[in-house]
């Protein structure tokens, strides 16, 4: 009974001292962890994308100050329709819209959009989107959809540049509104030109009959996500697309950034 005793005491003792072991050992790895954290930071800091100054560690891509100089849209606080409503009067049936900022050359949307296109950032893309859709969950005319549906891009050039920058904010927006993202919904089956410095006739040309609808379920309201809107002329080519299929689909339209 005594050796019995003895033995329950010893395993006591030797199961603290092995917990407070690992606690220890748990401690220690954490002051690794955030050490080799603090020293990266130091060597890379994080810099801001637009003015370039280095950015607090809560900050990932863009400082308090340049957020605050934003050209927003504020199409959220809008009670007659946007000028982006406007750009598809009488062009196709949409039934609602909205962008979060304006797209000016040389203003601050100008290195956001050039990041998640061109600078291998598409993490960009689902913090930009995290902060759409928690604009549009106050819009009562975007409750009730079913879907998010990013505008395709051609798989080669999806698979040079790694993803599609309209699928990762839609990624972000679905975060928020808790929505599927369809990334087959439609296809794109041929490689356009560049649209930068097109007209709006021109940016038809170069669309048209390059998209095919993969629609296979009958939902009732889509989203399609944008990264930036000019003339609207890839939007309008896959909404008419949507509605030969589907004559009763609801499709809104979401884009980081409108041409202003």
């Amino acid at each position: 009974m005594l050796f019995l005793t003895l033995k329950c005491v010893y395993e006591f003792v030797n199961r603290r001292d092995v917990n407070r072991h690992k606690e220890m050992i748990n401690f220690e790895l954490k002051n690794i962890s955030k050490w080799s954290s603090d020293l990266f930071h130091l060597i890379y800091p994080n810099t801001c994308l637009i003015c370039e100054n280095e950015l607090p560690p809560s900050n990932k891509f863009i400082c308090s100050f340049c957020h605050n100089d934003f050209n927003y849209t504020y199409f959220e606080r809008y009670s007659e329709p946007t000028p982006l409503d406007q750009l598809f009067w009488g062009r196709v049936s949409v039934f609602s819209t909205y962008s979060y900022l304006y797209f000016e050359k040389t203003k601050s949307t100008q290195p956001i959009l050039h990041a998640l296109k061109y600078g291998d950032k598409p993490e960009i893309g689902i913090e930009m989107g995290k902060l759409i859709g928690e604009q549009v969950k106050q819009l009562s005319s975007f409750q009730g959809i079913d879907a998010l549906v990013p505008v395709p891009i051609h798989p080669k050039k999806e698979f040079t540049r790694g993803y599609n920058q309209s699928e990762k904010l839609a990624d972000g927006i679905a975060e928020i509104l808790n929505l599927p993202v369809l990334s087959n919904y439609i296809e794109r089956t041929k490689n356009s030109d560049s649209q930068t410095k097109k007209g709006r006739f021109k940016r038809w040309d170069n669309v048209e009959n390059k998209f095919i609808s993969k629609n296979t379920t009958n939902f009732k309201h889509i989203a399609i996500v944008d990264d930036v809107i000019t003339t609207g002329a890839t939007l309008e080519v896959i909404v008419r697309i949507l509605q030969e299929n589907n004559p009763e689909l609801r499709i809104s339209i979401i884009s980081l950034a409108l041409t202003k």
